[in-house]
């Protein structure tokens, strides 16, 4: 390895790390490059049945929470690892040639309210053309997108859109908030107004659409066994309804967008700052302000949840007249009256993804005028949720039966802290709200938790990162020694926008969020794909964690640490693949052919002869001798 790849700091994102082990990032990069270009598509198939992107999608869909959960026909992800690799890809293109998705069957998820919603589970193979379809649309709709959208696509996230909903308020001292509530999004999405806007964005593969059309209308199996087939809304807990959703609203966010953010002028443009390329809109909106009579208006959306931003009460009232006719006459949503309202910040917050946003008074500024910024807290259903969660979570610690199941469920609790706070903590007032939680629940854990010890002392090293921050507060407790973590101590973080430039489909953008894979050789990486392990034994599963454990260690070999030579290596199961079938990440080495037979041999003379020939030093013996017993083999003396 040169030395420049060791200076480069491993910055990774997993799915693009995903996307380099089966070469697709140069064509993404080309769909979305197409897509600026306002060019159509109308051979995606192609793209869409590849091996490589068939590959990618078992590889992204293989760890996400509902793999391991089954659809009608019982399947799940641990069935589908244990086929050949041809095999899988044989059936896949088998599926798209003659697509007929099978029945979804829903659940009903319970909702802190006391409600439920709708989930639903495709089968696992329709799960995987959703993913294979979604990999290529996602790049293509990118190019398309409204910047202020931030639910559900790359590298964006609810931090970015709160870090929004505060620049309104504080740079461009946006007063009123217009809440338009849509009544049951997903479920009223209309199907030939989303067909026509996926046609819109070039997307015109008359194959794709046909196959696309028919998952919209998979039948549901509701819980009561009743079979239903929808005419509307997208497919809830299906891995495309978030992107299709996108796609439906992104028509409403250039509508208002082009009221006012990025109307077109003949006379006035936007002006580029020779210094840093980029061009600030400010002169325009100056100009627009002076001479003529349009609405200042700004939208922050996040999924089917968005927030209209303006400065007077008039303007306010007229948005959100015209929004409701708009969402209603254009996209057929219907609309909530009760929940749907107009909001001055100066005297009443509004709710937007768990958060209070304010405008609040915070001295003078420098022309002697009041001062108005955005004051964050948690919402008040929020803090109920966290509190309830989190009180459960000690009452499950009070009725464990063991010590190791008590320290399992403190680690779980601390897990839960731990999320809430880097959800919340870019609250302004995070502490104020989360510090009345804490003091509730310090009374729980002294009243459930009183025949544990609670002193401040611990027994265990602790080594987890996430942990070590919390052991120096003087609210930290110890339930036998372990340490449970304050939910009340906190700090704020500001929220941040993404970068400019942040892109997962240009190669310039990718090098703001990720480091391409440069330790091995591309040519080397496609070898590896190129030539998989083909025998009884190997499964998808298995070839695929063979490419990372390539990548992982820089193409050496895991006892040697020498440079694998790629048609003398081999894969080997720690544990005996003829008694475990586990084809895990965590149960598998690359190493050389000659110590894959040394770890297997039995045989005295066999043994010294390979020890002769390999020339091991004492640390790598002992790695072979943990190898050899694995399997059941005696140690090398």
């Amino acid at each position: 390895m040169s030395e420049n790849f060791k200076k480069i700091p491993r910055l990774k994102n997993t799915r693009l790390r995903h996307a380099e082990y089966y070469g697709m990032t140069e064509t993404f990069d080309e769909l979305y490059a197409k897509s600026k270009d306002n060019q159509k598509f109308n051979n995606l198939m192609a793209i869409i049945t590849s091996d490589n992107n068939i590959l990618l999608a078992y590889r992204n869909i293989k760890r996400n929470n509902g793999s391991a959960t089954a659809g009608v026909d019982g399947v799940t992800i641990n069935d589908i690892e244990k086929l050949d690799k041809h095999e899988f890809i044989k059936m896949v293109k088998k599926r798209f040639t003659h697509y007929n998705p099978r029945k979804v069957r829903r659940v009903e998820i319970p909702k802190p309210n006391g409600k439920t919603r709708p989930l639903g589970f495709p089968s696992m193979w329709d799960r995987i053309a959703q993913q294979c379809i979604l990999q290529v649309f996602e790049p293509i709709c990118e190019a398309k997108f409204y910047k202020y959208s931030f639910g559900f696509r790359p590298t964006k996230s609810a931090e970015n859109a709160i870090a929004a909903c505060a620049g309104r308020i504080n740079n461009n001292k946006m007063q009123y908030v217009v809440d338009v509530d849509i009544k049951g999004f997903f479920d009223e999405v209309k199907h030939s107004k989303l067909m026509q806007q996926i046609w819109t964005m070039g997307i015109q593969d008359k194959q794709l659409l046909v196959i696309i059309q028919k998952m919209l209308k998979d039948p549901i199996i509701l819980p009561n066994g009743e079979i239903v087939h929808p005419t509307k809304g997208t497919p809830q807990g299906g891995i495309l309804s978030p992107l299709l959703a996108n796609i439906n609203l992104n028509e409403f966010d250039w509508w208002i967008a082009n009221q006012w953010e990025s109307k077109k002028c003949r006379t006035i443009n936007d002006y580029l700052n020779k210094k840093t390329g980029l061009y600030s809109h400010q002169y325009r909106y100056r100009q627009l302000r002076k001479t003529s009579k349009l609405k200042e208006i700004y939208i922050v959306r996040y999924a089917d949840d968005f927030k209209i931003f303006t400065t007077t009460r008039s303007n306010a009232e007229k948005i959100f007249i015209a929004s409701k006719m708009w969402l209603e006459e254009r996209l057929s949503l219907p609309i909530s009256e009760e929940k749907s309202q107009i909001t001055n910040l100066k005297r009443k917050s509004s709710e937007f993804l768990g958060f209070e946003l304010k405008m609040e008074r915070k001295g003078y500024d420098r022309f002697g005028r009041r001062k108005y910024v955005c004051q964050s807290h948690i919402t008040e259903k929020s803090r109920k949720r966290i509190n309830r969660q989190l009180k459960d979570q000690i009452k499950l610690m009070q009725k464990v039966p063991n010590g190791n199941e008590l320290i399992k469920n403190v680690r779980i609790y601390n897990s839960m802290v731990i999320g809430i706070h880097n959800y919340y903590q870019i609250a302004t007032q995070v502490n104020d709200s989360l510090m009345p939680i804490q003091y509730q629940l310090t009374q729980v854990e002294r009243h459930r938790l009183k025949e544990f010890s609670l002193k401040k002392t611990t027994n265990y090293p602790i080594n987890d990162k996430g942990i070590k921050p919390y052991l120096k507060s003087e609210m930290t407790r110890y339930i036998n020694g372990y340490p449970l973590i304050p939910i009340g101590f906190i700090k704020t973080r500001n929220a941040l926008m993404p970068k400019n430039g942040v892109n997962k489909f240009t190669k310039e953008g990718r090098e703001l969020i990720h480091r391409e894979q440069k330790s091995v050789p591309k040519w080397q990486v496609q070898w590896i794909r190129e030539h998989p392990v083909v025998n009884e034994r190997a499964t998808i599963e298995f070839n695929d964690n063979r490419i990372s454990l390539f990548i992982a260690p820089n193409w050496k070999c895991g006892v040697t640490g020498e440079e694998l030579i790629l048609t003398e290596m081999d894969c080997h199961h720690k544990r005996l693949w003829s008694e475990t079938k586990d084809d895990r990440y965590s149960n598998l080495i690359l190493i050389t052919r000659d110590v894959h037979r040394l770890i297997h041999a039995t045989n005295t003379e066999t043994i010294q002869t390979y020890l002769e020939f390999l020339k091991l030093n004492k640390e790598q013996i002992e790695k072979v001798n943990k190898l050899r017993l694995l399997i059941g083999n005696e140690a090398i003396k």
